[in-house]
């Protein structure tokens, strides 16, 4: 049987119970045949381990070409202990009916007959001239326990679940067509609830476009367990480079900025994944002397003498005094604090109300409805009934909550409040403490000097617990590193040197892996077969076009030139929708195919596109057939993916940041850009001039050339 071009006999196996161990897979040696460019090693692979789902599972059954351009793969994963088998190769399938299971599915997208044919993560990346690929495939986890996940298909009338086999809702009779089956394919593409969803193009460059750990919904992966898995997977199809926008956050903070602080690289740099493109115009050697700034500060700048301490200076103090080593430097105090929080993850014990019914995200979302001031002063409230007990005795959660309604008059603020009270530094150098009552099962609350808790925590007596810890590390972020609430500490230089290279580190957003980069130098499998890099030059290109990145070929050792130029049409025919009729016509420098191999580097082809003017003009950019000229005073000259405008005279784009603008106003209806100010102004002249100065305005090369003619 053939569905949509492709055989499916391998999908009436019985495949429920074939686990691959996800925590293994693929294994070291499982790549050793697989040396071959990506587009060739991704069917291998799909062939020997996937199976084909046959349609309508992602689209409605119907004969090609009005279906077929998605194609589904999936593979099965135990998660558990009891799918690893004893010594046996993670290539081959374990069963198991009782471990945890995960599904990795592969959907192949014939990109002509797409509904988005080019790719907005290339024209951010820095890969926006690279030509359209003929396919893409997305590697995805689906999040199915997720009840915002699009994995199940819902009727747009009434919104009940609808069988993929079903043509009509059986809730309301409401009928399914084709193009809301298709809709629902494609918003499975860009659903933001999956665990993975990684695109590789066939030129075999790459995006991993989402990683969704335990914070993120995941019952049974970490985020490094996810992120083990992407590697070694594009490590075995020998994906290229891979690109990866880092927006994560962790409990309210930029994850890129504090990781950068804390180990001198974002989060995806444990797997590899180094500095990409920056936004704004900063480098790679101004993002790492921002990250160097900030590491290196001295925790000295922040304690200078003063009148009265601060919070700031005494939560730095607290940590300088319990840890065992001597901490110098920004680096040093927040490596330490993750550590602490590492060590009380396991140990964390989560204070609930005990009359709440509501979970702790329900009571975190109402702060909303206060303001600032409102909070701090049902702290203080609280914090008043504290000292007015005094010494070491404790106060229950009711008796202080009694004490407080008659001041705070909101219940569910001081739930809030006492929620987070428990660690509270105060301004005369005292901690609350909270402990739960092994006798009564209450929650208790006492004054303690901080020398006293630092004594208790260098003996061991007492540990930190992880919502204190949180909570300080949070606050130290705001304070020293967040642009938006930093503080305002002298000295002013300090500040603002802080300011700039925090605010350097949180443009960097795309990170990219040269996986490419080891693989140029492995040996192939076969010694008999020759690898062979080939770049590609048009004789009739078109203005600004720009060379595709070079394709591997593999030939026999006994092959000619004209071997070389038949192979190598053949692997950007495969590649490439405008090279679909190239023609290889000359090899550049070579008349041997013994000389192109001793020198270790690519080879030039001459030929041409016999496609029509229009097809290449279509497909030939990644950033599509708009044309468009960036030039800001922050020195980036393309489409960074941060918000601009273009001038109303000269057309050229700028960031609206660059321009003063900021990120939460609206970008103004007409723009006229600094260099066209000057050149759309006419001069003034004296009353009773003969003859008035009219201004003309000429553009030329996207800028603006006033002139002025009497």
């Amino acid at each position: 049987m053939v569905v949509n071009g492709r055989p499916v006999k391998r999908a009436k196996r019985r495949v429920t119970a074939d686990l691959y161990d996800f925590f293994s897979f693929p294994s070291d040696g499982a790549s050793e045949d697989l040396d071959g460019p990506f587009r060739s090693n991704v069917q291998v692979f799909l062939s020997r381990h996937a199976r084909l789902l046959p349609p309508p599972s992602i689209l409605p059954s119907l004969p090609p070409p009005a279906s077929g351009h998605l194609l589904t793969w999936r593979l099965g994963f135990g998660v558990g202990d009891s799918v690893a088998g004893d010594g046996d190769d993670s290539l081959s399938p374990s069963r198991s009916d009782t471990a945890p299971t995960v599904e990795l599915d592969v959907v192949e997208e014939d990109v002509p007959r797409s509904k988005s044919v080019y790719c907005d993560q290339c024209r951010v990346g820095g890969w926006s001239g690279h030509p359209v690929c003929r396919k893409r495939y997305h590697f995805i986890i689906r999040n199915t326990a997720n009840p915002f996940s699009t994995c199940n298909l819902k009727c747009p009338c009434c919104g009940a679940l609808v069988q993929r086999m079903d043509s009509r809702c059986n809730s309301c009779n409401y009928e399914i067509t084709a193009e809301i089956l298709e809709d629902w394919a494609h918003h499975q593409l860009e659903d933001p609830t999956h665990l993975l969803h990684g695109l590789v193009h066939s030129n075999g460059y790459g995006h991993l476009l989402r990683v969704n750990g335990r914070d993120g919904g995941s019952r049974y992966l970490t985020g490094s367990d996810i992120m083990g898995f992407w590697d070694r997977l594009c490590k075995m199809l020998r994906v290229r480079k891979v690109t990866v926008m880092d927006i994560s956050k962790k409990h309210g903070m930029e994850y890129r900025l504090l990781n950068g602080v804390t180990v001198g690289q974002s989060w995806y740099g444990r797997w590899g994944y180094k500095f990409g493109t920056g936004s704004f115009g900063v480098t790679a050697i101004a993002y790492q002397e921002a990250l160097d700034t900030l590491a290196n500060l001295p925790l000295s700048l922040f304690s200078l003498a003063r009148s009265e301490r601060t919070s700031l200076q005494n939560t730095i103090a607290l940590y300088c005094s319990i840890s065992d080593k001597q901490l110098l430097t920004l680096r040093d105090l927040f490596r330490y604090m993750s550590h602490l929080l590492h060590e009380a993850r396991d140990h964390a014990h989560y204070i609930a109300s005990p009359n709440s019914k509501l979970p702790w995200s329900a009571i975190q979302g109402v702060l909303s409805a206060w303001s600032k001031q409102e909070v701090e002063r049902a702290e203080e409230v609280m914090l008043k009934v504290l000292r007015a007990v005094g010494g070491s005795h404790w106060v229950t959660w009711r008796a202080l909550r009694g004490s407080a309604i008659g001041s705070v008059g909101s219940p569910e603020l001081l739930d809030y409040c006492l929620k987070g009270l428990g660690g509270k530094l105060t301004d005369d150098r005292m901690v609350v403490q909270s402990r739960c009552n092994a006798d009564t099962n209450a929650i208790e609350f006492r004054l303690e000097s901080l020398e006293v808790l630092v004594a208790d925590v260098q003996r061991g007596v007492l540990k930190l617990s992880f919502d204190h810890v949180l909570r300080d590390l949070k606050s130290l972020y705001d304070s020293i590193l967040d642009p938006v609430n930093m503080l305002q500490f002298r000295p002013k230089a300090l500040r603002e040197t802080i300011l700039r290279s925090a605010t350097k580190i949180l443009d960097c957003k795309h990170f990219v892996k040269h996986y490419d980069e080891s693989l140029t130098h492995l040996p192939p499998s076969t010694p008999q077969l020759l690898h062979i890099w080939c770049k590609v030059e048009l004789f009739d290109e078109p203005p600004d076009y720009i060379n595709p990145p070079p394709e591997l070929v593999i030939l026999s050792a006994n092959a000619t030139a004209t071997d070389l130029k038949l192979q190598a049409a053949k692997a950007f025919r495969e590649t490439y929708i405008a090279f679909q009729r190239y023609q290889p016509e000359q090899v550049v420098g070579y008349n041997e195919i013994n000389r192109i191999v001793d020198t270790k580097g690519a080879v030039l082809i001459r030929g041409r596109c016999l496609a029509g003017e229009g097809k290449l003009d279509r497909f030939r950019m990644e950033r599509g057939t708009e044309s468009w000229v960036v030039d800001c005073p922050c020195g980036a000259g393309d489409d960074d993916g941060e918000r601009m405008m273009a001038c109303d005279i000269c057309g050229v784009w700028q960031h609206t940041r660059c321009a003063g603008i900021n990120d939460l106003e609206r970008v103004p209806d007409k723009f006229i850009c600094v260099k066209c100010t000057g050149c759309c102004i006419a001069p003034s002249h004296k009353p009773g001039a003969e003859k008035k100065k009219v201004l003309k305005v000429t553009i030329s090369n996207g800028r603006c050339n006033g002139l002025l003619t009497s």
